[in-house]
C-alpha cells in the first residue's frame, strides 16, 4: 500500500514540463527490470539468448538499456574512466543502445556509440496503435490487462498494470496506461518479462550527455552498426589500429566474426 501511494504521487508531478536545463539534471527514482529471451537466428528455433534489461522511471522521463549497457555507460562516466577496463563490458551485452523517453515532449531518442563514432536519432514517443482488451492476469502481485499491438513489423501482446502508472515499457514501447511488464511478439521471438520492481533508495542519473552525440537517421545508424558488425577488424584498421596478428590468426579471427554476424539475422526491428 506504501509503494502504490507513493507512485500515485508521482502523477501529480506529471504535468509539470521540464526546460532543456532540467533535463540534463534529470533523476529516475524507480528501477523495473526485465529479462529478455530472443532468437538471435530467424532461421533456428533453438538459438534462444537471453539478456537482463533496466528501466529507470523518473518525473515525465525513463532510460532504458541491457544491464550491460547501464554499467558500461556508468563507468564510463567515472572520474578516471582510462583506469577501467572496458572490453569486458562490451562482451556483457548484444544490445549497445541506450534508450531515453520523454514524456512532455512524446520524444524518445536512441544513443549508441559504434567503435569511435556517438549517434543519437529522435523518433515519435507513441508509435503503436493499442487495443485495450478485457483479459487479465497476474504478474508478480501486480494485476495485468492485455493489449495487442503492432510495432516494426512484429505483433506484440502486452500486459500492463493500471496501478504502475507509467505509460511505459521495455525498449521503445510505451503508450498504454500502466507501465508493460510483459511483452512478445506473436512469433515469441523477443519476450520481455519483469522480473523486479523498485523504489531506489538513492536516484540515478541520466548518465549520458547526448549533445556528445551526432544526430543521424535510424536508418543510417542502423547501417553504421551493421557496416561494423559485419567487419570490425576492417573498421579499426582503417582507423589506424593495428593487431599485431599473422595472417593465419586474422583470418581465423575474420571467420569467427563472420560466423557470428551470419547467425545474428533476427533484429527485434524488421524492414
Amino acid at each position: 500500500m506504501i509503494m502504490k501511494f507513493k507512485i500515485a504521487l508521482m502523477l501529480l508531478f506529471f504535468s509539470f514540463k521540464i526546460s532543456a536545463q532540467q533535463e540534463a539534471q534529470t533523476t529516475f527514482n524507480y528501477k523495473a527490470t526485465y529479462e529478455l529471451e530472443y532468437q538471435e537466428d530467424s532461421t533456428d528455433e533453438n538459438s534462444i539468448k537471453s539478456e537482463v534489461g533496466v528501466l529507470y522511471l523518473g518525473d515525465g522521463q525513463s532510460r532504458y538499456s541491457s544491464l550491460g549497457q547501464a554499467i558500461k555507460d556508468s563507468l564510463e562516466n567515472m572520474p578516471n574512466p582510462e583506469t577501467v577496463r572496458m572490453d569486458k563490458y562490451n562482451q556483457m551485452t548484444d544490445f549497445k543502445y541506450t534508450i531515453f523517453k520523454d514524456y512532455q515532449q512524446s520524444e524518445l531518442v536512441l544513443a549508441e556509440k559504434v567503435f569511435q563514432y556517438s549517434f543519437k536519432y529522435k523518433q515519435d514517443l507513441n508509435q503503436i496503435d493499442w487495443e485495450i482488451q478485457s483479459e487479465t492476469k497476474e504478474i508478480i502481485g501486480f494485476k495485468v490487462q492485455k493489449a495487442r499491438g503492432a510495432f516494426a513489423g512484429r505483433n506484440y501482446v502486452a500486459w500492463f498494470a493500471p496501478e504502475l502508472p507509467f505509460s511505459d515499457g521495455p525498449y521503445k514501447f510505451a503508450g498504454l496506461p500502466g507501465l508493460i511488464l510483459e511483452i512478445s511478439d506473436l512469433q515469441n521471438q523477443y519476450h520481455f518479462s519483469l522480473t523486479s520492481f523498485q523504489e531506489l533508495e538513492k536516484p540515478v542519473s541520466r548518465i549520458l550527455n547526448l549533445d556528445d552525440y551526432k544526430t543521424v537517421s535510424q536508418k543510417e545508424l542502423d547501417q553504421v552498426r551493421d557496416d561494423y558488425n559485419r567487419d570490425p577488424i576492417g573498421t579499426m584498421q582503417k582507423a589506424g589500429i593495428r593487431f599485431g596478428w599473422s595472417e593465419e590468426d586474422e583470418a581465423k579471427q575474420r571467420k569467427e566474426l563472420t560466423k557470428k554476424y551470419k547467425k545474428r539475422n533476427n533484429p527485434i526491428e524488421l524492414p
